[in-house]
């Protein structure tokens, strides 16, 4: 880190930085299995998959190979930007919704909304799906805890 960037009050945290590939490897005794993904190609990004946990956030697209370790997952964490226009690096609510419905997760997080989604009706028009479709999806917000066992 370039120190004479540091703007005032503030310092660089001593970082260790460790590349990765799509390789498993563990961080303080948790594996985490990195699920790559398209962020507007030409360029892919990694979510990733720990337990039965699946957290992809920036998302365009979601290669076959990285929806075989998705599938079936028992909570997934997923990109859905906002309803309808579209965009070159994430994914609209509706993209969203149709990757769960190829996934088949048993409980669906959505995160990364843009300002323009009203909250509240558009997470109870979500869990109407769960009625209709069988889908558990709702909207992740600031400070939400989700317990899962690792």
């Amino acid at each position: 880190m370039d120190q004479s960037q540091v703007s005032s009050g503030g310092t660089v945290a001593q970082l260790q930085f460790k590349a990765i590939d799509e390789k498993p490897f563990e961080v303080e005794g948790l594996t985490l299995t990195p699920l790559p993904v398209w962020h507007g190609r030409p360029f892919t990004c990694f979510g990733f998959r720990f337990g039965d946990v699946c957290y992809i956030s920036d998302v365009s697209e979601i290669p076959g190979e990285t929806a075989r370790l998705v599938e079936g997952c028992g909570l997934l964490i997923l990109d859905a930007l906002r309803p309808e226009s579209t965009h070159g690096s994430h994914f609209t609510i509706e993209q969203a919704i149709e990757h769960v419905r190829l996934l088949r997760p048993k409980r669906t997080l959505f995160t990364d909304m843009a300002h323009d989604i009203d909250h509240e009706p558009v997470d109870q028009w979500l869990h109407g799906l769960k009625k209709s479709d069988g889908l558990d999806i709702r909207l992740a917000y600031d400070g939400l805890r989700v317990p899962v066992d690792l």
